[in-house]
């Protein structure tokens, strides 16, 4: 054999055994995880034959959607899929489009490059993106990947299109009262079955009306069930009227136990929606440990959702607006906001997605409770823009520039000194051109 061949054959060797050892290094290393992926819920209920039907889709295509009305469980079997897994996953909160780009320009780095993000992402090999409580095809679309498989959770069929669509529904009515009496810890009489029809089957309401009737048993805690909707509902929206009083009185109980718990959900209702980190819910002081200890509380009465690292916190959609529905009744929408404003002035490179949340909000407000927090709001659309600016965000800084100038024209008189001032920093960054 010719030293040449020897040469070829050692070098061949050479480059299979490294192969193979980083090969094993990628494996042995932890994958990627980005964004707020939920940890498993208070007394979560294994639902196999929906993750093996997910599974048979992914084995027929890349797309995957979970349809079903709100409340049925969506969100937290398609965190159940990812968590079994060992590939990369990317999970959006997709109710408002804009953080879809925000999630795809966080995976490009210092360049915050939302299609170098997305460019990315498909470099990797078998990568899932979730987007989760998804509302508009059209604006998704753009942001679809090319080679990583997509899995979508959302109450419109018009998502059908993907292809692949999964049913997702609630318990039947023997395990939700099995549920329920195991939740509860008291027997399940008549009233138990319905109780669960009432709600629905909703594994959601059922898993907040557990601990309430623990404490009041079935006959009273059915005997307090409205049977109109304190709300208006959105697309997709059929649960039972009940549903967001079951959500409330849920509160009301952890909020005879601890007196910050309140408060702590008011703020999440209000801030963005795709979470808040707790690092941020800290500050709402005034003692750490006890915010730990209220979100603790809110958690175990599936009234908040920690992602899988404990970092962020979430607030499922109904349950928000639950909150919010109260705050407006009550009228103290408004104060609510005050507390968010302190916080969020606190949020760094995440103010813009909490600004923008607090900015929906604040116009809901009556115009005498909006003027005296006019300045306060501006100057916090103002701060988003710069914070986009300081991360590199460009694209997305021009645009919410835009948007800011506008908003201090028609809110504010001609001349006002704040909206010269928005003029000239905008001006001096180079985003809205003269």
């Amino acid at each position: 054999m010719s030293a040449g061949i020897v040469a070829a054959i050692a070098v061949t060797v050479i480059a299979l055994v490294t192969a193979v050892v980083l090969r094993s290094r990628r494996r042995a290393g932890p994958r990627l995880v980005s964004g707020a992926v939920p940890r498993e819920p208070p007394s979560a209920v294994p639902r196999d034959p929906l993750l093996a039907k997910i599974d048979e889709t992914f084995r027929a295509g890349r797309f995957c959607v979970l349809l079903g009305r709100g409340g049925v469980g969506k969100t937290h079997l398609a965190a159940a899929y990812v968590r079994g897994g060992r590939f990369p996953v990317v999970w959006v909160a997709a109710q408002d489009p804009a953080n879809t780009e925000r999630a795809y320009a966080a995976l490009a780095g210092p360049s915050f490059d939302a299609e170098a993000g997305l460019a990315w992402l498909d470099s990797l090999d078998d990568a899932v993106v979730v987007f989760d409580g998804a509302t508009d095809p059209d604006a998704l679309n753009r942001w679809l990947p090319a080679r990583a498989r997509v899995l979508v959770t959302t109450t419109v069929p018009d998502f059908e299109i993907l292809g692949g669509t999964v049913p997702v529904g609630g318990f039947g009515e023997a395990e939700a009262v099995r549920f329920l009496e195991a939740r509860s810890g008291r027997a399940a009489g008549p009233d138990a079955a319905v109780v669960a029809r009432e709600l629905g089957y909703l594994p959601l309401a059922l898993t907040q009306a557990g601990p309430v009737i623990r404490a009041t048993g079935f006959a009273a805690y059915l005997g307090r069930l409205p049977h109109v909707p304190p709300l208006e509902r959105e697309p997709g929206e059929d649960h039972p009227p009940c549903v967001e009083s079951t959500a409330l009185a849920a509160l009301s109980a952890v909020g005879t136990r601890d007196s910050r718990a309140p408060a702590l959900a008011e703020l999440l209702a209000v801030l963005a929606p795709w979470g808040v980190r707790r690092a941020l819910l800290r500050r709402a002081g005034p003692d750490p440990v006890a915010v730990d200890a209220a979100v603790a509380g809110l958690a175990a009465a599936a009234l908040a959702e920690p992602d899988v690292s404990g970092e962020v916190v979430t607030m499922h959609r109904l349950t928000q607006r639950a909150v919010l529905g109260r705050l407006h009744t009550q009228e103290r929408l408004a104060g609510a906001l005050d507390r968010a404003f302190d916080v969020a002035e606190t949020a760094g490179e995440e103010l813009p997605a909490h600004a923008a949340a607090l900015w929906r909000h604040f116009r809901a407000l009556p115009s005498a409770e909006l003027a005296p927090r006019l300045s306060r709001m501006l100057r916090l659309r103002r701060r988003s823009v710069e914070a986009l600016l300081t991360e590199g965000a460009i694209a997305r800084a021009r645009a919410l520039a835009q948007e800011v100038l506008a908003d201090h024209e028609a809110y504010l008189p001609p001349g006002h000194e704040d909206t010269t001032r928005a003029a000239e920093a905008l001006h001096r960054s180079g985003v809205v051109p003269d």
